[in-house]
């Protein structure tokens, strides 16, 4: 699984795929964080995070999208997308490592 992956937070999809938060590199300033949004699909619409802990509390707790991908990428059959916990595309979630991800 790629390091761009947080390995942490597993998402399934309603067809059964494991999604997987994805950190993304900022064309513009070369930050590569994980994007969040509570409202729409755009760059201009997100947040970056960096902490991955910050970023699981926000997307587990205060209703944020995350970008989100498969193992296997989109060019290889794979799934991506901006996905929130409580929408219909997303089954059930967990933490696979929770003794980190305290408050």
């Amino acid at each position: 699984m790629s390091e761009l992956l947080c390995r942490k937070l597993q998402l399934i999809h309603v067809e059964g795929d494991a999604l997987y938060p994805a950190r993304m590199k900022n064309r513009d300033t070369g930050v590569v964080a994980f994007r969040l949004s509570k409202k729409g699909n755009t760059k201009a619409d997100s947040i970056e995070v960096i902490d991955e802990h910050e970023m699981i509390l926000k997307v587990t707790q205060q209703g944020y999208k995350v970008r989100a991908r498969t193992q296997k990428s989109a060019s290889k059959g794979g799934r991506t997308g901006l996905y929130a916990l409580n929408e219909t595309a997303i089954k059930h979630w967990q933490l696979i490592d929770s003794k980190e991800i305290t408050e």
